[in-house]
């Protein structure tokens, strides 16, 4: 067996034992990995009899092991504080990415997309001929046979949002103050895959076709990110019935002001680092500033997302855009039950 073949089985392995850890259940079919000899970035999940086959290459591997190798390179030349802190090793990152990777995987049945696809199965990277094109599918026994044309070339994308909110609430678990700098490092694992994506979605010519716009996929992580430390307040109000949270409920100003700090702002920086990595230098261009992108979360976590115009960031407008269809599919989509 390979070191590639060992570290995505040790990655699916210790997805697996987290989903049981947060949801209070083992993952409830079986998941067998399929590894293939292969220098390209692909990923994919299928149904498979009772349960899943998830495919990988060994080349997700090495791109994500060499991205990491040359981020932290960049981090070293800069000054303390502004470059990507490690909990580990140099390789650990590459592990924790890769299994962040394989929860996304898992998460596609766990929410319920199987649901919708007609036994199709769903792509990360690296071909068009999985479920990217869900309007080529013969879909006439899911509910995605009653979208116009239009939202089933959007439908993916919506699929792939959730399973980025849930895998991604799943990795990081509950706010606690004192686990700022796991926030952090998980955040940032999580941002080398978006990117590498990106990337190979942008070299495959169909640059949001399967996926949102990295863009937007970071701009939900920032959001997920920033709210993190309010969720509490929300369950807590909620649990006792009022309509409103007392402000005594959330942090004060001080440590929501260090969190941003030393979690939100930083992890911002440390995809810029990951972008320049990765070959995606003008991304950063298209994401907005940080500033901008903070007051679009601020608005979406207010307002909601009724109007895209409103939205100052390319991310949050391609996010407003898509909410309504995603409203949609999750409230015909059949979960099979995940973390509240």
């Amino acid at each position: 067996m390979s070191q590639q073949e060992i570290r995505l089985q040790n990655a699916l392995d210790a997805a697996l034992q987290r989903y049981e850890d947060r949801v209070g259940a083992a993952f409830p079919v079986a998941v067998n990995l399929a590894v293939l000899e292969d220098i390209a970035f692909y990923a994919a999940v299928f149904p498979e009899g009772d349960g899943i086959l998830i495919e990988a290459t060994t080349g997700v591997v090495d791109a994500i092991a060499l991205t990491w190798h040359t981020a932290l390179g960049i981090s070293a030349d800069l000054p303390e504080g502004t470059g990507i802190d490690l909990l580990g090793g140099p390789q650990h990152p590459v592990d924790m990415a890769l299994r962040w990777l394989m929860q996304h995987e898992l998460n596609h049945y766990a929410i319920g997309h199987f649901s919708l696809t007609d036994g199709a199965g769903l792509l990360e990277a690296g071909s068009r001929t999985v479920f990217g094109a869900v309007a080529r599918l013969d879909l006439r026994g899911s509910p995605l046979h009653a979208l116009s044309p239009q939202e089933r070339r959007l439908a993916p994308l919506c699929l792939e949002l959730q399973t980025d909110h849930d895998a991604t609430e799943i990795v990081l678990g509950a706010y606690s103050s004192e686990n700022w700098v796991l926030f952090r490092y998980y955040a940032t694992c999580i941002l080398s895959v978006i990117l590498l994506i990106e990337r190979e979605e942008r070299n495959a010519g169909n640059s949001g076709e399967t996926h949102p716009w990295a863009a937007t996929r970071m701009f939900m992580l920032l959001g997920h990110l920033a709210e993190l430390p309010m969720i509490p307040a929300y369950f807590r109000a909620a649990s006792e019935g009022l309509e409103s949270i007392p402000s005594e409920y959330l942090p004060d100003d001080k440590e929501m002001e260090g969190y941003n700090i030393e979690v939100v702002s930083r992890v911002f920086a440390s995809g810029q680092i990951l972008a320049d990595a990765a070959g995606l230098s003008d991304l950063w261009t298209e994401m907005g500033s940080l500033q901008s992108l903070l007051a679009d979360i601020d608005r979406a976590v207010r307002e909601g997302a009724r109007d895209a115009t409103a939205f100052g960031t390319r991310g949050a407008r391609q996010w407003a855009d898509l909410k309504p269809l995603n409203d949609r599919l999750l409230s015909v989509i059949k979960p099979i039950g995940l973390p509240d």
